[in-house]
């Protein structure tokens, strides 16, 4: 299902936009479309892959001394799912 989006952008844009679909044969909202869906799978993809999960920024270990490392494992709720 698609829907209408009323927005604003730069003139120039705009007309490098409408010079591309009519070299393209295609309509301007299909060039959009097509350029927001690559636009939003690439900003997926680096947050998917840009950041480093805990274990592998530290290596699978992290440096905690064993009295701190006793108070968390007292905590209440610790075991709790």
């Amino acid at each position: 299902m698609k829907k209408k989006v009323g927005t604003m952008l730069d003139e120039s844009l705009i007309y490098q936009a409408k010079k591309v679909a009519v070299s393209k044969k295609q309509p301007l909202s299909q060039l959009l479309e097509d350029a927001l869906r690559m636009y939003l799978l690439s900003m997926d993809s680096k947050t998917r892959f840009g950041r480093k999960h805990v274990s592998q920024s530290t290596r699978g270990s992290m440096s905690i001394s064993p009295s701190v490392l006793k108070t968390i494992m007292e905590e209440e709720g610790v075991y709790e799912t």
